[in-house]
């Protein structure tokens, strides 16, 4: 999809982080952009900066993993502004470090809440007008975790690779009706933004206490800042998936120093298909 001036993106997730830089990046090739998040403070203030540049924004706040809230993001912006030509499913959430064993149902009910249904709510809510209008193109932010498998981490990485999943299947669906509509899955590894602090959302009716002992989790977390480097800035980023937008890819990696992990992944997926021929 060529990214031009006049058409009209919903990014959500897009008062800080890799949101915000996508929203501004599409606003710099001038896009209209339709900024939705959780967090009402930070999404005003956000809008309020962009416009201040003279950027053609708007805000709404919105909780994807709530799919009536989604409904009534995509009825608002189809009536404000007629069509959508770029979705961007970016809100997502850290979830909790430890072992799968301590995880608890709230664990898991708040990550698959925002990171898979909040996708699968953006996609039923959005689509079909996009189908309507015969084109357009929909990006599903996982990452590099949907396609590795990073230890204590359990309910992100599985959420992770749902969304991959997800896409995987999407992107099929539309390719059999013959739609023009294209999908991109982006698989990012450590990005400068605020994931890390994700419990700030987290509502309060799925909120527990972590099982795991302090100790313990000053060790894993330890163990995560030496493993994951230097964190790319979200502006980079924002470039790079830009970038693979626009040339239709379907699988945007951003890291290329980290794609070793895929590669083992790949190769121990192959050597189990050999050794069961």
């Amino acid at each position: 999809m060529k990214l031009e001036s006049g058409q009209r993106a919903v990014v959500t997730g897009a008062a800080s982080g890799i949101g915000f830089a996508l929203a501004e990046a599409l606003c710099l090739r001038g896009l209209t952009v339709v900024l939705a998040d959780v967090e009402a403070t930070a999404l005003e203030t956000v809008r309020a900066s962009l416009a201040a540049r003279g950027f053609t924004v708007h805000a709404e706040t919105c909780d994807v993993a709530d799919a009536a809230a989604v409904d009534g993001l995509a009825q608002a912006v189809l009536a404000r502004f007629g069509q959508v030509d770029l979705l961007v499913n970016n809100a997502g959430v850290g979830g909790r470090l430890g072992p799968l064993w301590d995880s608890q149902p709230g664990d898991w009910a708040w990550t698959f809440g925002v990171n898979v249904f909040g996708i699968a709510n953006g996609v039923r809510s959005f689509l079909p007008s996009m189908l309507r209008q015969a084109a357009g193109h929909v990006v599903n932010l996982a990452s590099l975790a949907g396609l590795t498998a990073p230890p204590f981490l359990g309910p992100y990485v599985a959420s992770k690779h749902a969304v991959v999943g997800l896409s995987e299947s999407l992107a099929a669906e539309l390719a059999m009706v013959g739609s023009r509509i294209r999908v991109s899955v982006v698989c990012p590894g450590h990005v400068q933004s605020r994931i890390a602090e994700s419990e700030r959302n987290r509502p309060p009716a799925l909120a527990a206490a972590s099982r795991t002992p302090p100790d313990v989790l000053a060790r894993i977390h330890a163990g995560f800042v030496q493993a994951l480097g230097n964190a790319m800035a979200p502006g980079d980023l924002a470039s790079r998936i830009l970038a693979g937008i626009e040339k239709d890819d379907f699988l945007i990696l951003t890291h290329p120093e980290l794609n070793g992990g895929v590669r083992s992944r790949l190769a121990a997926v192959d050597r189990a298909t050999r050794d069961a021929a």
